[in-house]
């Protein structure tokens, strides 16, 4: 899933994060892609304006790479380093270099918005990684995106199925509020039905460190809970490790990110459930769009959703790879 950071209360993606689907996976290519192709017989260079060097960024970048060189497509790198100034002039310096596209995985959709301006005033087309909402879809070429609403709600029918229908306490540590965070949680609240009560709720802002000391603060105000749901693996580690301190292996940590760490937490059984949907996906399917786009072909999607796998221990061992 998208990445989400401290700070970025509207960015795009770690841990999971978390980027947010506009429901319109079934979009096709508009004339705005029409008026920015590449013929067939015209190498394409992408762009690719990166947010930050933690494992999910790094992570994208090597799948977009390893498309790209499949498909015999040219890729020139920036980092941001989670400076949205930064994202400013590495889209200026891809301008300068005339790329064909600009691919953001963007440091907050505010800053964004310069950017996105930028290029359409050069007519150079933007396609984005993990986040499009807030954006003009006018004004892009497209966006592979992870669909947050459909990870709250997964997780939400997991726990009504483990629950078996019965009351139970439940309580989120969320990443910062605004924007991925809050349709997460909203999706969440929604699934999972009357049955169970959500008794606390408090952000950790995505840091391991805070979301243990948030868990600590739940033990002592809600000893009773059963279900936790954390909104990225780096934080349910945080929220694991109180808990068993706490001596409270009963706690079923619900969360998402399916990181090869967090695959192998489900199996030895300190998380009960994770959702994946990673990098490796969005990388991999942010080339393969962007090229479809570019060369016009009427099966191309504009906005398109990073599929997601569900993963427990029955399944763990088939759970996607992050990484490449």
């Amino acid at each position: 899933m998208l990445e989400f950071s401290r700070g970025h209360l509207r960015s795009a993606v770690p841990a999971a994060a978390l980027a947010v689907s506009l429901g319109a996976a079934g979009c096709s290519v508009d004339d705005g892609a029409e008026k920015n192709a590449v013929p067939s017989g015209e190498k394409i260079t992408i762009g690719f304006v990166n947010g930050n060097r933690v494992q999910f960024h790094m992570c994208l970048q090597k799948a977009l790479q390893g498309r790209a060189a499949k498909k015999g497509v040219e890729v020139l790198t920036a980092n941001s380093a989670m400076d949205p100034g930064k994202e400013l002039s590495n889209i200026d310096d891809m301008i300068v270099k005339k790329v064909d596209v600009i691919v953001v995985q963007t440091v907050n959709i505010d800053s964004l918005q310069g950017g996105v301006s930028r290029a359409n005033r050069a007519g150079v087309p933007i396609f984005l990684t993990g986040v499009a909402s807030g954006v003009d879809q006018s004004k892009i070429l497209g966006a592979v995106v992870a669909d947050v609403e459909q990870v709250g709600r997964s997780l939400g029918a997991w726990l009504v199925k483990d629950s078996g229908g019965s009351p139970a306490e439940v309580a989120i540590i969320g990443g910062a509020p605004g924007a991925a965070a809050d349709l997460m949680t909203g999706a969440f609240k929604k699934s999972i039905g009357t049955r169970a009560d959500v008794v606390f709720e408090q952000p950790a802002f995505w840091q391991r460190s805070k979301a243990q000391d948030v868990a600590e603060n739940l033990l002592q105000a809600r000893p009773r809970v059963k279900y936790v749901l954390v909104q990225n693996e780096d934080m349910a580690f945080g929220a694991e490790a109180a808990f068993r301190a706490a001596r409270r292996t009963d706690i079923k940590i619900l969360t998402n990110g399916g990181t090869a760490e967090g695959v192998q937490a489900v199996k030895a059984g300190r998380f009960a459930v994770t959702v994946s949907n990673t990098p490796k996906d969005v990388g991999e399917m942010a080339v393969e769009n962007v090229v479809a786009l570019l060369r016009k072909d009427s099966s191309a999607k504009k906005i398109a959703n990073v599929p997601e796998t569900v993963v427990t221990k029955d399944n763990a061992d088939k759970a996607p790879p992050y990484c490449v």
